[in-house]
């Protein structure tokens, strides 16, 4: 079994197409000190560092602040985090930020991760002032710059595993479709490369951020080592994530695996296949990434496996999208990816499956 976060498959080299970077937030790092700053000789008054993330995607912010020692029993510090517009006189605060602290990690550092006020952010901001105020007093203040974060815009398509395909017939393949950043009402993928096809498909709405499994059906006249071009676009119309990815062809049998249980080397995949060439209870113990603390999941409908032995096939569960894709290698033997998602989680996993009787 190989297990895949997306963006760990191979890709090959394409031409860049027309970045669209989206500011989704900011970020400042300050460790030079205001004028007459510090107005304190004790180590825990004194800042040496701090730091701001704002993130408009997640709603939070994320502050950090390292003071120059621990916090004395009994005693405390508010720390702020003051994001601003440069002006000429000084950083003018769009708002003030504060958790008040009384025990530090080992580094003496601070570190808090709160929700955003909503509607502050009247302009991007520009500079930040970190400040610690112990005993009725402003102690420190560290001042600096903040940059805007951007992210790239825009749907992408992607395999969810490498793309092998039976050569002189269609096969049916996993797709991992994603609306970057924002939201779109509709995404169209095509799919082109030398000696394979691709049908084209239509995806309704796609929430930002999202990922969903599609079924792509690609065919490859001949055995062939190219290249397949996978375009999405949204409502905009976005080439941000246009990229090519190897393919291959290979001979393969049209045929079905024989009846019975069937389960990946380690056991993190199983399935049943019918006498009536029906795949039931496909599971995996193996759902792992990062934002999920979902082990396991079960594909909840059948699956037909017809004539050729390959199928592929996706469904959705309330908020999370479950896909499969198998293709028969020998009679005894299935290879597969299983692809799981949620508001939080994107994944695949890779497995090769024998028959156990």
């Amino acid at each position: 079994m190989v297990l895949s976060l997306l963006a760990a498959v191979t890709l090959l080299p394409a031409t860049q197409a027309q970045a669209e970077p989206v500011v989704v937030g900011s970020h400042g790092v300050v460790t030079g000190h205001a004028p007459g700053m510090p107005a304190a000789s004790e180590p825990w008054r004194i800042l040496v560092r701090g730091s701001l993330e704002l993130d408009s995607r997640a709603d939070t912010w994320k502050g950090s602040a390292t003071l120059g020692g621990a916090v004395p029993a009994g005693e405390s510090v508010m720390v702020s985090w003051i994001p601003g517009i440069q002006r000429p006189a000084g950083c003018e605060p769009l708002i003030q930020l504060a958790e008040t602290v009384t025990t530090l990690d080992a580094a003496n550092t601070v570190s808090v991760t709160r929700p955003l006020p909503e509607g502050f952010l009247t302009e991007q901001p520009s500079c930040l002032r970190v400040t610690t105020f112990s005993r009725n007093a402003v102690s420190d203040e560290l001042v600096g710059e903040m940059a805007s974060v951007t992210w790239m815009a825009g749907a992408q398509a992607r395999p969810a595993a490498p793309l092998r395909v039976a050569a002189g017939r269609t096969t049916p393949v996993l797709l991992m479709v994603t609306s970057h950043v924002r939201g779109t009402s509709n995404v169209a993928v095509t799919g082109s490369g030398p000696g394979v096809r691709m049908r084209d498909l239509a995806l309704g709405p796609v929430l930002a951020d999202r990922t969903v499994p599609v079924v792509a059906k690609i065919r490859a006249p001949g055995i062939a080592d190219s290249e397949l071009a996978l375009t999405a676009r949204d409502d905009l119309a976005s080439t941000s994530f246009d990229q090519s990815w190897e393919i291959r062809a290979r001979r393969i049998a049209a045929r079905r695996p024989l009846a019975g249980s069937y389960e990946s080397t380690d056991g993190a995949v199983e399935f049943r296949l019918t006498e009536d060439n029906r795949v039931v209870r496909l599971r995996t113990s193996a759902v792992l990434c990062e934002g999920s603390s979902v082990t396991k999941a079960v594909y909840p409908v059948e699956i037909h496996l017809p004539r050729s032995g390959a199928t592929a096939a996706v469904t959705q569960l309330g908020s999370r999208w479950l896909g499969a894709q198998l293709l028969t290698r020998k009679r005894d033997r299935v290879r597969g990816t299983f692809a799981y998602t949620s508001p939080t989680c994107s994944m695949s996993l890779q497995f090769v499956a024998r028959r156990q009787g």
